[in-house]
């Protein structure tokens, strides 16, 4: 068991003031029995702050990245941002035994600032807060506060700022666990970096509720955290009108269950979906009816060539020409509007646009008919209709146009 590998008694050493202790020597005093770890971490930061100790995480950092250059380059899934990818080769992976030893360190680091904080008069609630905070948070609360007796302000703000420092090096070493994730669930809607950004983010609720007392490790727990925050990413991104979580779990249930009646070769009704989902089938057509997504005004219909989806809209505000024509009859406004024209325009202007209910006919036909040249039809037609285009003709034939 690794864990009983690493709770084996090491060497004990007494803390010099103003001391920079190094992780390897801070896993060594931390190194006992489950059931005295408590009492040890407690202990030591009582020892470390009387001494005014801190810790050498800048030489960890150095330590990790000289072991980041001999090993092999670790395989990372394929994605556009080579400038991540080459960053993220470059943090070693924690393996087994550092899991177990950084969720410790952090564990004695949690538990020295949280109790540094009950001593500065900040609510035990409050205080199991803020060790989860930025360390800006803290020192923002710890600015309108006096210094308690027997604790140094400056070491104390210094362990905030360790503690944070900390955090991020326990979220390095685990980095790689999203991008195996997120890689999963690419090109369904959400930017792979929005993805990468949000399972990053998980890592440190992750790490607040990892206990290594179980013996399990630390990237079996935080996958989980990883998994559930890039799906809720997706859940709440991938659309513009939100659905709730549990109605995009029921519909990934129904798609999965119609897939499988088609590859039977049939397609299940909305019961028999329910029946193998153990829901009613009037619950299956809601959930079904939820799947409409939003679509943009501009989109082209038709390919990259046609026309946008805004021009085929019908607008609302305006009134139906059908509709916003009164009732009454076309041909009798007609008879009136044309009734102070010459007799001859009259027949003209019948036989060239069908108003006496024929079939239109040529200027040639009508020229024939009436002995006289074409362009001379032409002429009166033009003549005729400059007369119905006066205002006081028109307004009677404004509704049959508009």
């Amino acid at each position: 068991m690794v864990l009983a590998k690493l709770l084996s008694p090491g060497p004990k050493n007494t803390l010099q003031k103003g001391q920079a202790v190094g992780l390897v020597a801070l896993d060594a005093m931390l190194d006992v029995a489950t059931d005295r770890f408590v009492a040890t971490a407690e202990r030591l930061a009582k020892g470390f702050a009387a001494a005014q100790a801190t810790l050498d995480l800048d030489g960890y950092r150095t330590m990790r990245q000289a072991a980041a250059n001999s090993a092999v380059a670790q395989s990372l899934p394929d994605f556009r941002d080579a400038l991540y990818q080459a960053d993220l080769r470059r943090i070693p992976p924690m393996d087994r035994e550092e899991e177990f030893r950084m969720a410790r360190r952090h564990e004695f680091l949690v538990g020295l600032v949280r109790g540094g904080l009950l001593r500065f008069g900040v609510a035990a609630t409050r205080a199991a807060e803020l060790v989860r905070a930025p360390a800006r948070e803290v020192l923002a609360e710890l600015a309108a506060r006096s210094t308690p007796r027997g604790l140094d302000r400056v070491w104390f703000l210094r362990m905030v700022e360790q503690l944070e420092h900390l955090r991020n090096l326990y979220v390095e070493g685990a980095l790689y666990l999203v991008l195996s994730t997120v890689n999963r669930y690419r090109g369904l809607g959400v930017d792979t970096a929005d993805l990468i950004q949000e399972g990053n983010a998980s890592l440190f609720q992750a790490i607040d509720g990892f206990d290594w007392r179980r013996d399990v490790r630390f990237r079996t727990y935080a996958q989980y955290w990883v998994h559930q925050a890039v799906l809720k990413m997706l859940y709440n991104s991938s659309r513009t009108v939100r659905v709730p979580i549990w109605v995009q779990k029921i519909l990934g249930k129904i798609r999965r269950a119609q897939e499988e009646g088609r590859r039977q070769g049939r397609e299940l009704s909305s019961a028999e979906v329910g029946a193998k989902l153990g829901v009613s089938a009037e619950r299956v057509e809601w959930v079904l009816a939820t799947r409409r997504y939003a679509v943009s005004l501009d989109a082209e219909v038709g390919g990259p060539d046609g026309a946008p989806l805004v021009q085929l809209l019908p607008d609302e505000s305006q009134v139906p020409v059908p509709e916003s024509v009164p009732e009454g009859d076309l041909r009798k406004v007609l008879a009136e509007v044309m009734a102070d024209l010459p007799v001859r325009e009259q027949r003209i202007l019948e036989r060239r646009f069908g108003l006496d209910g024929v079939e239109p006919q040529t200027l040639g036909e009508i020229a024939s008919d009436l002995g006289i040249t074409a362009e001379r039809v032409r002429q009166l037609q033009n003549a005729a209709i400059l007369r119905i285009k006066r205002p006081g003709k028109l307004r009677q034939l404004q509704a049959f146009v508009e």
